[in-house]
């Protein structure tokens, strides 16, 4: 069974909205296996890490999906926000 990618990514982006956050970050880890270098894949760990107030993976992170899209504004926005905490 493969699992696609992009089915993982929506996935996580319902275990968020439903506050299930340990589920979205299992979610996302399996995702990561399958491609590592989509940023929407690490703002949604940073937003599932932040919901659970793990402050440093969450800047973590934002700081990769940052790396891998220089201009993804949210993600921006979520890592000036920890910072300044």
């Amino acid at each position: 069974m493969t699992e696609d990618y992009q089915d993982l990514i929506e996935l996580s982006e319902f275990y968020i909205l439903s506050q299930r956050y340990e589920e979205a970050i299992k979610i996302l880890k399996r995702a990561e296996k399958i491609k590592k270098i989509e940023p929407r894949l690490y703002y949604n760990l940073g937003i599932a890490y932040e919901a659970m107030n793990e402050k440093g993976d969450a800047r973590d992170s934002f700081r990769l999906a940052l790396k891998l899209d220089p201009d993804f504004k949210s993600a921006q926005e979520h890592l000036d926000r920890l910072i300044e905490e």
